[in-house]
Order: C-alpha cells, then sequence, then structure tokens
C-alpha cells in the first residue's frame, strides 16, 4: 500500500530537518512526502527545496513541495485540504513539521493498518516539551486501557471519539476520505482537526487502533497553537456547533458525546485564559451552552455535576457571565500569589545558601589564614633558634 505522507510547515527552520529526517525509514517505494508550506519567512520552504535539489529522498519515494507563498487563514485547515486533494497514494497520513516519526512504532502501525482492511487506524503518541527537554504521556494515554473492552462498532466509534483528536496519529484510507468527501473545516480559527476527528470516525465503517508510539509531537514552542490563550480557543464553539450539527440528531449518545467533549476543552481552557480573553471566551460560552437542550443538558450535568467546570458550565448556561468571569480573575489572582509565594521561598532558599556557602568560604580562608600565620612564626623560630637546638616537631 502506497502512502501519502503530508507533511504541513509554517516558520519552523529549527524543526524541519529532524522531521523530514525521521520519515526516512518510515518510507517504503512508491510512497510520497508532500510538503504544504503555509508562507514560511524563515527560511522553512527554501530547506524544504535545499532538499529536493539534493535528491529529495531518492528515486523511489517522491518529494512534492508545495509551497503557497502567503499565510493562509486559520491552521492546518487549508494546507491540509490542499495536501489531500495532492495526494496520489493509497493511504494518508499527516505529519506536523516540527514532530518526528518513531520508526519502530510507526511501522508497527503500518502493518496493523495495511492488514486491518479499516478505514483508519489510531496509534498512541508521546509529547516532546520543548522547555523541559523531556517526553512525557499525553493526556488521554490511560484511556488506552479500555481498548479491550471495545468489541462492536459502537463502542470502537466512542473509544476513538474519546482520544485526543490530532490527525497525526492516524492512517487514513484514502478512498475512504474521498467518498464522504472529507476535508478539515476551513475559516478564521484553529483547532480544525477536532470537527475533522469527528465526521471522520461518525463515517468510518470500521476503525483499527494499535497502542504502540508512533511520533513525538512537539509541545511549549515559541508560536505554537497549543500554546494559545486568548480568543482563538473561543473556537472550540464554533467547532462544537459544527460538531453537533452533522450528529443524528436522535443519537443522544452522540449528541452527549459532543457536548462532554466540549465541557471536558472548557476545563481546559479556563485554566489558560489571559485576562482580556475571558469576557468574549465566556460571552461565547453562555450563547453555545444555552442552546443545548434540556434533555442533553440534564445527562451532561449528571456526568459534571461533582467537578468545578461542572459548576461554572451551569452557571454561564444560566447567563451568570459576570459571576464567572469573576471568579476566573479571583481564581487567576490565587494562583498569580501562590507563584509569587513559591518564588519567594526559592529566592530565600537560594539567599541561605549563598549565606551559608560564605560562611563556609569565610571559614576556609579564616583557616588558611591561620596556618600561614602558623608557617610564618615558625620560620621566624628558626631564624632565631642556636644552631645545637632541635626543633619540635609541629
Amino acid at each position: 500500500m502506497r502512502h501519502s505522507f503530508i507533511v504541513t510547515t509554517y516558520n519552523i527552520d529549527s524543526y524541519i530537518t529532524r522531521c523530514l529526517d525521521s520519515l526516512r525509514p518510515c518510507t517504503r517505494p512508491g510512497d510520497e512526502i508532500i510538503v504544504v508550506d503555509d508562507g514560511s519567512t524563515d527560511g522553512t520552504a527554501e530547506r524544504v527545496e535545499a532538499l529536493l535539489a539534493a535528491g529529495g529522498f531518492g528515486p523511489e519515494v517522491t518529494l512534492r513541495p508545495i509551497l503557497l507563498g502567503a499565510n493562509t487563514i486559520g491552521g492546518v485547515g487549508i494546507p491540509g485540504n490542499i495536501g489531500m486533494s495532492a495526494a496520489e497514494g493509497e493511504a494518508v497520513f499527516f505529519v506536523d513539521g516540527d514532530d518526528w516519526l518513531e520508526p519502530d512504532g510507526f511501522l508497527a502501525c503500518r502493518r496493523a493498518f495495511e492488514s486491518s482492511g479499516a478505514d483508519i487506524l489510531l496509534g498512541n503518541y508521546m509529547e516532546y516539551d520543548e522547555q523541559a527537554g523531556q517526553s512525557r504521556p499525553p493526556a488521554d494515554a490511560r484511556r488506552w486501557s479500555g481498548l479491550a473492552a471495545a468489541q462492536d462498532a459502537t463502542a470502537r466509534q466512542r473509544f476513538a471519539l474519546a482520544l485526543i483528536a490530532v490527525p497525526w496519529r492516524k492512517f487514513y484510507r484514502r478512498s475512504f476520505l474521498q467518498e464522504h468527501r472529507l476535508k478539515f473545516p476551513e475559516g478564521n480559527f484553529f483547532f480544525e482537526d477536532n470537527p475533522f476527528h469527528w465526521e471522520v470516525c461518525q463515517k468510518a465503517g470500521s476503525i483499527a487502533f494499535l497502542d504502540r508510539i508512533l511520533c513525538q509531537h512537539r509541545i511549549n514552542r515559541p508560536g505554537q497553537t497549543m500554546a494559545s490563550t486568548g480568543q482563538e480557543l473561543g473556537a472550540f464553539f464554533t467547532h462544537y456547533e459544527t460538531i453537533r450539527s452533522r450528529l443524528p440528531a436522535g443519537d443522544a449518545g452522540l449528541q452527549g458525546a459532543a457536548l462532554d467533549w466540549l465541557i471536558n476543552n472548557m476545563a481546559w481552557h479556563v485554566t489558560r485564559l489571559h485576562p482580556e480573553a475571558r469576557w468574549p471566551y465566556a460571552n461565547r460560552a453562555a450563547e453555545v451552552l444555552a442552546s443545548c437542550p434540556a434533555d442533553l443538558w440534564a445527562g451532561a450535568r449528571q456526568r459534571f455535576l461533582t467537578t468545578s467546570i461542572g459548576g461554572m458550565a451551569e452557571a454561564l448556561r444560566r447567563g451568570e457571565i459576570a459571576a464567572v468571569v469573576s471568579a476566573w480573575n479571583s481564581d487567576h489572582l490565587r494562583r498569580q500569589i501562590s507563584d509569587l509565594g513559591n518564588r519567594i521561598s526559592t529566592l530565600q532558599a537560594s539567599v541561605t545558601t549563598l549565606q551559608d556557602d560564605g560562611k563556609t568560604q569565610a571559614a576556609r580562608l579564616d583557616g588558611l589564614r591561620q596556618i600561614a600565620e602558623f608557617s610564618a612564626l615558625k620560620a621566624l623560630a628558626r631564624g632565631f633558634a642556636p644552631d645545637d637546638q632541635t626543633e619540635t616537631p609541629a
């Protein structure tokens, strides 16, 4: 099965070489690598062109750069769709240009997908924290323990929907994408992979899984979408409306799962929102939550009854926007005070260490001075001692 690797890039000159190098052991003869650059200005596109001029990936793997020349609106949506339109392989796999593949896990997932006959396969991944310099499991890592219980098609669909929606953990059968005309939504927003994920999982006739690490996803780097703390997070409400509009109205399970998805994401958002983004975000949340049918909300309310986000969502649904924003501001202030207290404690510990080190250093210098004085006195004593006097050992 020939695979089309769709690599999306934008101003990642420092990372693209490692990404592309990691693809080499993952490709097979007949594969193609389509790099869609979204108007980079830092030399990323030139680096890709240089690789092509140097022979790319050899004669059996095609490298096809698509350089858009200007940055498109939104995030991965438009570049991802352009890559899918250009793909000619039987399978599609997306790659973030600042990530890198883990060949052993990737090839295991590739073999499993090719032998499964499924429309999509979901694998596992790790998050590489750029600031900490180390990898960690993603937030949904523990959910894999429930895979064995997902036996029928409905259960497997629900299991897939419960996993993080990112496209670069999935293998897609291209004929399946074409048959259902599946594309990322395009617009002035980010996180487009979420409604795409929901529509893909809903339309898939069969879904396969393999709990193997197929890539390292880089997080906490400058300029990354996942570092969003502003009004762009409001896109989740637009995406929820898109997801909900595409679900069967009578499918209470899917409708409830979509609402749970929104509320769970809100729990992540409210700890990150910049102060200037809180009012617009709260207004949008209140509007969307108020539109939920009463029976749908009642189910979600029971599931989130004991959580802090459940109470906030309930208050927003009632239109208590000022009270919720005030609570967010108070929480933010408490976190700032706590952080300040931690910084003060760290500084105090550093001062104490420096003082202790200073005392130790002073004691050492004093000891050296005493040794020097003693040696000088000994020399002076020898100078005045009679020739026949025997010196007392020190």
